[in-house]
């Protein structure tokens, strides 16, 4: 049984199926739409800071989420490093560059996601008359900004070189670099959909 799902999943990631089958590249299709659609940034930090001016008081500045961490401080100035945010009469506030990539729900973000592979297909279940599928992937950012390489900046918020927040502390098996992604798709009429998106 173990080896014929394994056949299985290696024809579907060759493309080698059926009508209404969940191709790799079906299921590429659905996961890139999904991006598309909802026009979702490749990456954002900052979320913590919700709105702007902050105060720049020590008790602020020295808070760190964790003991490890980076504290408020070292990111602002990771923030000021890269252009998007300065020092005026002991706040902190956006630049002009700043306001054009900042978002009081997510942080400052940028880039947009392109679905680079899909890597693996899990088993496909049924349930409800729906069929549905786990697909790991891979990602990457296009349209990288400047500021987003600024050392100061890469260095607070732990950017990789392809441009990801390092998630090194909170990935799991199969995420083992922020490329590595996973989600689960549905079968919408032939083609494969994230949930939600159908």
């Amino acid at each position: 049984m173990k080896n014929a799902v394994m056949i299985l999943a290696v024809a579907l990631l060759a493309g080698c199926a059926g009508p209404g089958e969940p191709t790799a590249e079906k299921l590429k299709q659905g996961l890139q739409a999904h991006f598309d659609q909802y026009q979702l940034p490749a990456q954002c930090v900052g979320k913590r800071f919700h709105e702007f001016p902050y105060a720049a008081d020590p008790e602020r500045l020295n808070f760190r989420y964790q003991p490890d961490g980076p504290s408020n401080g070292e990111l602002l100035a990771g923030l000021e490093s890269a252009g998007l945010v300065h020092q005026q009469d002991g706040s902190y506030r956006l630049t002009d560059q700043g306001r054009q990539v900042f978002l009081p729900e997510a942080g400052f973000c940028y880039g947009r996601l392109r679905v680079q592979s899909v890597d693996r297909i899990g088993e496909i279940m049924k349930r409800d008359d729906v069929r549905a599928g786990r697909v790991a992937y891979t990602v990457e950012i296009l349209d990288r900004p400047a500021w987003s390489e600024a050392p100061g900046f890469v260095r607070a918020f732990d950017i990789t070189d392809s441009g990801f927040q390092n998630r090194k502390r909170f990935a799991g098996p199969g995420q083992p670099h922020p490329e590595a992604r996973e989600a689960v798709l549905a079968e919408d009429g032939g083609d494969w959909a994230v949930p939600g998106f159908l």
